[in-house]
């Protein structure tokens, strides 16, 4: 489920136009029954892009959504509080079952317990994570705050919404419910302008700069005793993966908004925040969210004397989320360390500006244990990061060797131009105290990306980095 292929839209499009022809016919034979047949166009919509994906992908969504269902009858149930208690266990952990398998069994049992079992040889099926985590929120969420249950077709369209299932945002019950109670599947044309917008913005950031600084990454030849090498490596993948997650994120609120759905803006400007916490604030706002409502929080919050703890294992869960591997986890713990330091009263650096500088360099620096997969080479490569002699000027005068050829270095240097254009612009939003992406989602701000998106998108297709979550 692409949104940056012209396959997806392709789909999109023969479903949206067959769902127009089924409600036609059925308005005139049972007008009464109109909502419910929208609602069965949007959930076949759904399921057939996952199909399109690939058998797999349906298999384990269905998997787990059944499962959460299970959870929702569950709780209506007369059973004994123990045998009830330890059923929604049971079935928390058979929900858990496919991340595990597909995500981490090797890191687990062969990386961790040295078991030296087959690894699985399929990919992760796409936003495993995400909607596994938005199926268990919405029973625990029912667990906690008892409501009538939804129909089943309503909890099946809440779990399914394409717009947010592969990638996020991981929408909470009370937020998305309701409007998929009275989706009609149906452009509103009152949303039209808005989401355009949002959806070319987001096309935008994808094409423009997330795919071409991961093509051109591909061919990088980085000393990982150099410093000035590793530094621009974590610059580069620091701005591709901001702007590929905001771009999946964009269009997914663009394309809600066409249907009249409101999805929650998963970025505020992330990288203009003046401390970590802010970061997490708003950078993939729902994750964090819910790691604090469902971890954080039952933990003891702020309200405990091990609060810096709280703060250490949720930081060590959302890195083990993003992926199994050891740098996950260095990532998450650097991050969780980070926000502990900056809940001094006091801050350490009074200046904002350069505490937005130290926030955004410290953010970017970290990626390294996010993207770097050879275990040996990430700590070769943190390690010439804090010695002195690998910042020497003919160290820095090499790094035009990390590119096949001049041309290389140049569009490299255009793209990244262009990415701190668009964050400087970010930047005066939050300055005139704009909505953020005010002035990138202007009239003329669309027609210029645009002409970039024509101008500048590589021909060759690649999927969100956040697919692998």
């Amino acid at each position: 489920m692409n949104f940056a292929s012209y396959e997806f839209w392709k789909i999109l499009f023969l479903c949206f136009l067959s769902s127009r022809l089924i409600l036609a016919i059925s308005s005139r034979c049972r007008p009464a029954a109109a909502l419910r047949v929208a609602k069965l166009c949007l959930l076949s919509t759904a399921l057939i892009l996952l199909t399109s994906e690939s058998p797999l992908t349906l298999g384990a969504f269905v998997w787990v959504i059944s499962l959460g269902w299970i959870c929702i009858l569950l709780q209506q149930t007369k059973l004994r509080h123990a045998i009830k208690t330890a059923l929604f266990v049971l079935l928390l952990v058979a929900q858990l079952a496919p991340l595990f398998y597909f995500k981490y069994w090797n890191f687990v049992l062969n990386e961790c317990l040295g078991l030296d079992l087959r690894i699985p040889s399929v990919l992760i099926p796409m936003g495993l994570s995400f909607y596994t985590f938005q199926t268990i929120g919405f029973w625990i969420d029912n667990l906690r705050n008892p409501k009538p249950r939804p129909t089943l077709l309503d909890y099946l369209n809440f779990c399914s919404f394409f717009p947010q299932i592969v990638a996020g945002p991981i929408e909470k019950r009370e937020s998305l419910l309701p409007q998929i109670e009275q989706v009609d599947f149906k452009v509103h044309k009152a949303n039209l302008e808005s989401a355009l917008q949002w959806i070319i913005l987001g096309l935008a950031y994808k094409l423009i700069v997330a795919d071409n600084l991961g093509n051109l990454s591909d061919k990088f030849t980085v000393d990982p005793h150099n410093a000035w090498h590793i530094w621009l490596e974590c610059l580069v993948f620091g701005i591709r993966i901001y702007f590929d997650f905001a771009g999946y994120s964009f269009i997914a609120i663009g394309l809600g908004l066409l249907f009249g759905v409101h999805l929650t803006l998963n970025f505020r400007c992330p990288y203009w925040s003046a401390d970590l916490r802010e970061f997490w604030r708003n950078w993939h706002i729902t994750l964090g969210a819910w790691l604090r409502d469902y971890i954080y929080l039952p933990l003891g919050g702020n309200r405990v004397r091990w609060v810096g703890l709280n703060v250490l294992i949720v930081f060590l869960v959302s890195g083990i989320w993003h992926g199994a591997g050891w740098g996950f986890l260095i990532w998450g713990l650097m991050h969780g360390i980070g926000i502990i330091a900056c809940s001094r009263k006091r801050p350490l650096i009074p200046f904002k500006p350069l505490r937005i500088a130290v926030t955004f360099a410290y953010s970017i620096v970290i990626w390294l244990f996010f993207f770097e997969r050879d275990t040996s080479l990430m700590f070769t490569k943190a390690l010439s990061l804090l010695h002195p002699l690998t910042y020497a000027p003919s160290h820095l005068l090499a790094i035009p060797r990390m590119f096949p050829g001049i041309s290389d270095l140049v569009t490299v240097g255009f793209i990244l131009i262009l990415s701190l254009a668009a964050l400087a612009l970010e930047g005066l939003d939050i300055r005139w105290k704009q909505e953020p992406y005010h002035i990138l989602r202007r009239p003329w701000a669309s027609y210029t990306l645009i002409f970039l998106i024509v101008l500048l998108a590589p021909m060759e297709e690649s999927s969100f980095i956040y697919f692998n979550f």
